[in-house]
């Protein structure tokens, strides 16, 4: 059965609610943090409930003669009958194939209480005869940015939430970062880069000002994505309000100078370099482009 993000809050619902397992999960996405967030998810239905098995096929300690003989434990009954047991097995996509054999043995005529919660990056990674007998969903980028929103808010409220989910790939990244700078400072910053063109001098001599190696990249990162929807929002032919778009389309070569100065700048941050030396370059690259 193939479902989406979409299904997956009332899926857990009702999982929650009637208790009823399918035998075969698959989880799909290309980012690891989101399927490790729908494993806890997950989890927290039922790790009370039932024995948890994980497995990791990327871990190098792995044993796969150990996994091996707790699937084919499985089919005896002393094992079988104890308490009902959940495997999760990441990164299926890397398995190898006479651990695919065994698995497809269990998943072909599952054991009673006995369910597998899988996890890949790709579906086309997977082997069809896998996926033909898993409840299968995906999730997106835009997913991504909703789970790590939704962590955010719980964190801390702020109006720029959602910027930050765009901008960080991960929770811990993003907080770290969010405390590095003050809010009022982000709308100061904001608001000087939508009168760039009239506040060019003012907005560069903030940066100056502001800018350290600690609020680094939150602020470029920030400068990235006020940059970005320059693009997304390109007037229109005949638009009413093109005339008061700050910048025109002539200007969109300025702003993808500033977004690959702006990357360049963040691959040096890690680099063992004098910071207020990599600020001047990059303020001076930005006065040039501006």
């Amino acid at each position: 059965m193939l479902a989406d993000q979409n299904n997956w809050s009332s899926f857990l619902y009702n999982l929650d609610k009637n208790g009823k397992i399918p035998h075969a999960i698959l989880l799909i996405s290309n980012y690891p943090n989101l399927l490790d967030s729908k494993i806890n998810e997950f989890l927290e239905i039922f790790e009370h409930k039932y024995e948890i098995f994980l497995y990791d096929i990327f871990d190098k300690n792995l044993s796969k003669q150990e996994f091996l003989e707790d699937i084919n434990k499985l089919y005896f009954s002393t094992f079988a009958d104890s308490q009902s047991k959940i495997f999760i097995l990441k990164n299926i996509e890397k398995t190898h194939i006479s651990l695919l054999n065994s698995l497809l043995k269990i998943l072909e005529d599952p054991p009673k209480s006995t369910y597998f919660l899988l996890i890949a990056k790709s579906q086309n990674l997977v082997i069809p005869t896998i996926v033909s007998r898993c409840q299968v969903f995906w999730f997106t980028e835009f997913d991504r940015q909703k789970d790590l929103k939704k962590k955010l808010d719980q964190w801390k409220k702020t109006p720029y939430n959602s910027i930050y989910a765009k901008i960080f790939s991960n929770f811990e990244t993003a907080i770290t970062s969010i405390a590095k700078i003050s809010e009022n400072d982000l709308v100061k910053f904001e608001s000087l880069f939508n009168n760039l063109a009239k506040k060019k001098f003012e907005f560069l001599i903030f940066l100056n000002n502001i800018l350290t190696k600690e609020n680094a990249l939150i602020l470029v990162k920030m400068l990235v994505f006020y940059s970005k929807s320059i693009f997304l929002n390109k007037p229109k032919k005949n638009s009413k309000n093109s005339k008061k778009e700050t910048f025109m389309p002539e200007n969109f070569k300025k702003i993808t100078k500033v977004m690959q100065s702006s990357h360049k700048f963040l691959t040096t941050l890690d680099q063992n370099e004098n910071f207020n030396v990599q600020k001047s370059a990059f303020l001076v690259r930005l006065n040039i482009i501006l």
